[in-house]
């Protein structure tokens, strides 16, 4: 027998996903429309366990019920009311997958990573904006993994690939990696770890 998701089932679904993270509207709905309602479980009293038991041999009347995804307009209908209760915010959830990015990423990948996920040029302009600044953000990553400027065109290959796979930006990357724009007025970046 086939059987159709109640809408309560399906808020009840939505809200145990966003009880655990944020999500977008988006993501959302692609994950909601993405597989069947689970099989609701059946409580167990003690009357239904000794029936079960005298019942061991017996066909279970449900064993070959199959759960039908939700439709795209029960889908959207439950979003609009979740917006409408603030329990989904696309703004909520780009600052904080920007919060939680920022400090290893650039600002491209954060843009490319908000835009798969379905958030608007707007609200990725607004988050990314209110980020600590991409050359200090590259300059602690190229800090971390190398702590010297390169010694040679190898050695700075290397350093640009693995700050660009980060999403920064070239003019940023070169800055870095030639150690200009410090804020102590030095441009030996060596000196600082000293």
């Amino acid at each position: 027998m086939r059987l159709a998701a109640t809408a309560d089932d399906l808020r009840a679904r939505a809200l145990r996903l966003l009880a655990r993270r944020e999500y977008s509207r988006q993501e959302l709905a692609s994950k909601l429309l993405s597989k069947p309602m689970p099989q609701p479980k059946r409580h167990r009293t003690r009357q239904s366990e000794e029936r079960s038991r005298a019942n061991d041999f017996a066909p279970d009347p449900h064993a070959n019920d199959v759960y039908e995804p939700p439709t795209e307009s029960e889908v959207n209908a439950l979003l609009d009311d979740l917006e409408q209760s603030n329990m989904l915010s696309d703004n909520r959830y780009a600052e904080m997958r920007t919060r939680l990015r920022a400090p290893r990423y650039g600002d491209s990948r954060l843009r490319q990573e908000l835009t798969q996920k379905g958030i608007d040029r707007d609200t990725i302009a607004a988050v990314i904006a209110e980020q600590p600044d991409e050359l200090s953000r590259c300059r602690e990553i190229w800090l971390k993994k190398f702590g010297r400027l390169p010694q040679d065109m190898n050695e700075r290959a290397k350093q640009t690939r693995h700050l660009a796979s980060r999403g920064f930006a070239m003019r940023i990357i070169q800055q870095v990696i030639r150690g200009e724009g410090r804020t102590d007025g030095t441009n030996d970046i060596e000196n600082s770890l000293d």
